[in-house]
């Protein structure tokens, strides 16, 4: 009888331990993604850089700009910019010097939020 209620004792700790662990990391996973969110600012299109306005204008002259981020990558400053155009949305990194660093092809709206 003994073993018994020393394996279910066992059992407990393992199993309260273990529940623990897990919600640490989940805890550790929610504090990066935030992280990660901080560092983008949003600014108004009108706050975006000239050489950034001008790349927008020539090279994506058929969209709307709808949203723009400021945020930093590899210490240099960049700018995130949600672009609309009937039913085509694409997100675009875009150096402070003007340079498409990255375009993204989304098909649904609330994909690039």
């Amino acid at each position: 009888m003994r073993k018994l209620i020393y394996v279910f004792v066992f059992a407990a700790i393992g199993l309260v331990s273990t529940t623990t662990f897990a919600q640490e990391d989940k805890e550790n996973s929610k504090a990066a993604i935030q992280e990660k969110v901080q560092d983008k600012v949003e600014v108004t299109i009108n706050e975006l850089p000239e050489a950034v306005t001008k790349t927008l204008g020539e090279q994506y002259a058929a969209y709307t700009a709808e949203k723009a981020y400021k945020a930093t990558k590899d210490k240099k400053e960049v700018y995130y910019v949600k672009l609309v155009k009937g039913e085509d949305y694409i997100k675009v990194l875009i150096d402070a010097d003007g340079k498409v660093i990255e375009k993204k092809d989304i098909k649904q709206l609330n994909k690039i939020k």
